[in-house]
């Protein structure tokens, strides 16, 4: 006879499919931001659905130019800020990690690309505690040390974002008018240009037809003249 196991005993060791986490920034109207300007409050989100039962964790994040010559550490490998000033440890907001910052780029280069190594746990994850100066903050970049909750993968997430700076702003509206300016003024001679060729057709119409015009009373006088020429003499007989 088969043995009954109660059910109460049984172990699931089979866990649902994790869903892929990604990466969005918001600007501080609350909308997804993909062109900013320096110093603009941002916050940089990692999210997964919220009806999963994972939690994640965010470790060894990096900013990077578009031409990848220049690279910022931004959370190093026990999911810390390196510069809490530039980037805040990230917080937990439901099933998502959020850092809030300033928009920041690099010289050479107007794309910010940013570079995050993510990890599920199962169930929520625990905080590692981060030490800046003699103060210590709560980061949400480490998974929970029991194995049992940790998984195997590990996921890179990338997001690019276009940063500008005040004058690069006043300078792409000025040339943004420049372009109405000069669009508003090729309307206007083409505008100029029609009434021109209207005019000038006119005209042509009107010699044109005062040439067919002489041209048909010459024509009927002329055969008006010959066919009197060819009419018979009469004579008078005595």
């Amino acid at each position: 006879m088969m043995p009954v196991r109660d059910p109460d005993t049984l172990q699931i060791t089979s866990s649902p499919e994790a869903p892929l986490p990604k990466i969005l920034i918001y600007g501080s109207d609350g909308r997804e931001a993909s062109t900013v300007r320096i110093g603009d409050r941002l916050t940089f989100r990692i999210q997964i659905p919220e009806s999963t039962p994972y939690g994640i964790f965010a470790r060894s994040c990096v900013a990077m130019a578009k031409d990848a010559r220049s690279t910022f550490e931004i959370i190093d490998d026990h999911g810390c800020p390196v510069d809490n000033s530039i980037f805040p440890s990230f917080m937990e907001n439901g099933n998502a990690l959020e850092s809030n910052y300033e928009a920041f780029r690099f010289t050479e280069s107007y794309g910010v690309i940013f570079q995050c190594n993510v990890k599920y746990c199962i169930g929520k994850c625990e905080p590692v505690i981060c030490t800046a100066g003699r103060e210590e903050m709560a980061s949400w970049g480490r998974k929970r040390r029991s194995a049992h909750y940790e998984t195997d993968d590990e996921m890179t997430l990338s997001r690019e974002i276009l940063v500008l700076d005040f004058n690069d702003a006043d300078a792409a509206r000025s040339t943004m008018d420049q372009l109405n300016a000069n669009e508003s003024f090729y309307k206007e001679s083409i505008a100029n240009m029609d009434r021109c060729a209207s005019r000038t057709s006119l005209m042509a119409l009107s010699v044109i037809s005062a040439l067919l015009l002489v041209m048909y009373v010459c024509t009927v006088a002329y055969f008006t003249a010959h066919r009197r020429m060819k009419l018979p003499t009469k004579v008078t007989l005595r």
